[in-house]
């Protein structure tokens, strides 16, 4: 079974402008007969076309002056008005942005006086922090110099501690050789 080719509206359109110059009336199954389709959907087209055909045949109407004049006025005198509510809105538009702006302008301002405030202080910060660098390598200096003096010290200490030990050694030593001398001596006498 073939399938009949979707109606148009142009189609619809053409046979319903050849069904009104044959004189015939224009009706839903006539304009079907010539282009197949539904009821519902030439029926539709047909009414699209018919009012096409109204607006065609509707007479132009000429205003007369003064409604044309009136509504020239009225026209005037709404954009007139319309005019001044968008002057009106711009410049509050216009005015709290300017009010923003110097707001943005004092923050900023404000802003800039801490971060030189900031700055001043980073920058004695940076001078204290290079004193104290100075004053811990001359204290590491000294305290590397006190480490070396005490080395030394300790051992001199040490040296003299043997030297004691040696004296003492050599005491007793002379000692017991006076004692022996002593008592030799008093042996013979």
């Amino acid at each position: 079974m073939e399938r009949k080719p979707k109606v148009t509206q142009q189609a619809v359109d053409a046979a319903c402008e050849e069904l009104q110059q044959a004189g015939k009336n224009v009706s839903v199954n006539a304009v079907i007969a010539i282009t197949g389709g539904s009821f519902s959907t030439v029926g539709a087209m047909v009414k699209t076309w018919r009012a096409e055909q109204q607006k065609k045949a509707a007479p132009a109407i000429d205003m007369p002056e003064s409604i044309t004049n009136a509504m020239y006025q009225a026209t005037a005198v709404v954009w007139e008005a319309a005019a001044s509510l968008a002057n009106e809105r711009i410049e509050r538009v216009r005015t709290e942005a300017q009010d923003a702006l110097e707001k943005s302008r004092l923050e900023s301002s404000e802003y800039m006086d801490a971060i030189a405030n900031l700055e001043q202080q980073l920058e004695k910060n940076r001078k204290s922090l290079a004193s104290a660098e100075k004053r811990l390598s001359m204290t590491a200096s000294e305290i590397a110099q006190l480490n070396t003096h005490k080395i030394s010290l300790e051992t001199r200490l040490a040296d003299r501690d043997s030297e004691l030990k040696q004296l003492r050694e050599d005491y007793k030593k002379l000692q017991a050789e006076l004692i022996a001398i002593a008592k030799t001596g008093k042996d013979k006498h």
